[in-house]
């Protein structure tokens, strides 16, 4: 399990009070009963602590993965590292 993936399955368990052991990567925070609210705290948490800023879709939280989460966050992570 890479750090970036431990440290978003800790935020999304933290912020929405799930049990760690339901997060899966292949889990979309809708299949975690996760409500809109929720989810933008879970946004605000990843852009605080890996200092980026997430573009918002629509439907990023409904129908996108964890892991297709965790995929964006190593991007636009990698991307700052280019730019500074």
């Amino acid at each position: 399990m890479s750090s970036t993936e431990q440290i978003i399955f800790d935020i999304i368990a933290k912020t929405c009070s799930i049990e760690r052991d339901r997060i899966t990567l292949e889990s979309t925070l809708k299949d975690l009963d996760v409500h809109s609210l929720d989810a933008a705290q879970v946004l605000f948490e990843i852009e605080d602590h890996f200092k980026i800023s997430v573009p918002e879709r629509e439907d990023q939280y409904s129908a996108g993965t964890v892991r297709e989460l965790i995929e964006g966050v190593d991007r636009l992570v990698a991307a700052k590292s280019t730019v500074a």
